[in-house]
């Protein structure tokens, strides 16, 4: 067993390096701002009245499906259970995250070699999602479960993975019309019967009791409750609501809609040519999961970086079955460097520089200015080391002025970001595009 030992470590350091790093993430941080909202559905799950937590005050958060509000109030509840540590009840919460964050590298490991294990853990997507604590990781796992099934040929498996996924957000259920359409193409009427059955069974059993004891307010809650929201963060459509410094009585109020008409075009178009494709092989496939994932990062009008986590397994199985884009050339670099500017930078320019200004940032989805200095502390301590770095910038004065004129340009800042990470992501589609006409 000893020998085996110095083995097992060189096959599996560089996965037991990036747990330790999630581990640190997972204790240390939090976002405050959207696990507020989370912690409300415990106090409904608390109080014997969980199925009622879409019916709950129109200022609780609750957008998701029952799948994430399922795991959360089970990690939670398991953490408060167990102990009265902040750092260990946010660790036990993002267990979750965190195994889901192995699986993925266990399966791109398993079906594309390490090198793609090893892609997925030097792209800072993941840790950016265990250290604010988002659900993306877990709807990633279940979209890269039902590509791998259905390059496999299982579609009821695939149909099951990918209802998950939309169960964890809503917006992918596009994706369940893939294996779908194979079947409508191939004229299998008796399959495509069996697999709509298990994908509506699969989400039913999820979605019912809520739905039962509530639905209007399920529905309003899981599908419009974005309907009124301004766009933001990265989202093209924010673009406007910048230039306008933030001001929301001077840009158009169809920009609250506008974003779902070439939203609803381009998945058309997709759908019209998937079903023209003479055969469904795994390039093929990759090359429409890709093209399906990029159409909702880019005409998204709630342009979370979180949701660029979808995208990463895609990429990494793009670069291992085409040798062109592995190694050191644009593709490669991209996918590691962009990751950290648009989500680091980012925030480093908006968030980190209004704290050390102490000055506010405009909260989108709730239309109001909110202390950036009480964001950070509420989403760390006053003794982490995100903290710490705000108060050493805020001492030193050259610092202090380069912060405070990053603060004085945020909605300049968040442009150029934004116009950055969309032309990454239409970059992504035309090389995806190009290889599999090529091939």
């Amino acid at each position: 067993m000893p020998q085996r030992l110095p083995g097992f470590l060189k096959n599996n350091i560089e996965i037991l390096v990036a747990n330790i790093i999630c581990v640190l993430l997972a204790i240390s941080s939090w976002n405050y701002y959207d696990v507020r909202y989370f912690l409300e559905w415990y106090t409904y799950f608390a109080s014997g009245r969980l199925l009622y937590v879409y019916a709950s005050s129109i200022y609780d958060k609750i957008a998701y499906p029952p799948l994430p509000v399922l795991v959360f109030v089970t990690a939670h509840h398991a953490a408060v259970s167990l102990t009265e540590s902040i750092e260990a009840i946010r660790l036990i919460d993002k267990l979750p995250l965190i195994i889901s964050f192995n699986a993925i590298y266990f399966v791109l490991r398993k079906q594309y070699g390490r090198r793609a294990g090893l892609l997925w853990l030097i792209n800072i997507s993941g840790y950016i999602i265990i250290s604010g604590y988002q659900f993306d990781l877990i709807a990633a796992l279940f979209l890269l479960l039902g590509y791998v099934q259905l390059t496999r040929g299982d579609f009821l498996k695939s149909a099951v993975y990918l209802t998950l996924a939309a169960l964890v957000k809503q917006v992918l259920a596009v994706f369940i019309l893939i294996p779908l359409l194979i079947k409508l193409k191939n004229r299998d009427y008796r399959g495509l019967l069996h697999a709509t059955s298990v994908a509506a069974g699969v989400g039913l059993m999820f979605v019912t009791p809520f739905l039962l004891a509530d639905p209007y307010a399920f529905i309003r809650r899981v599908f419009f409750f974005h309907a009124n929201r301004y766009p933001q963060e990265l989202s093209l459509f924010a673009i406007p609501l910048y230039a306008a410094w933030y001001n929301v009585n001077t840009v158009p109020a169809w920009l609250v809609w506008a974003w779902i008409i070439p939203l609803a075009i381009y998945m058309l178009l997709l759908y019209y040519c998937f079903l023209k494709e003479p055969e469904y092989n795994g390039k093929v496939l990759l090359k429409y999961f890709i093209s399906l994932l990029v159409g909702l990062l880019v005409f998204n009008k709630i342009g979370g970086f979180n949701y660029f986590t979808w995208l990463v397994p895609f990429l990494i199985v793009f670069t291992i079955e085409n040798p062109l884009y592995s190694g050191k050339n644009l593709f490669e670099k991209l996918y590691v460097s962009m990751p950290i500017i648009s989500s680091m930078l980012y925030y480093v320019s908006t968030l980190f520089a209004a704290a050390v200004a102490s000055s506010e940032i405009f909260m989108v989805e709730d239309l109001n200015w909110v202390s950036a200095e009480e964001v950070i502390l509420r989403s760390t301590s006053a003794s982490s080391l995100l903290y710490t770095l705000v108060q050493a910038c805020r001492s030193n004065s050259l610092l202090s002025i380069l912060f405070t004129i990053l603060n004085q340009s945020k909605p300049v800042s968040q442009i150029f970001f934004t116009v950055m990470y969309n032309s990454y992501l239409l970059y992504i589609l035309k090389e995806t595009r190009a290889i599999v006409k090529s091939g």
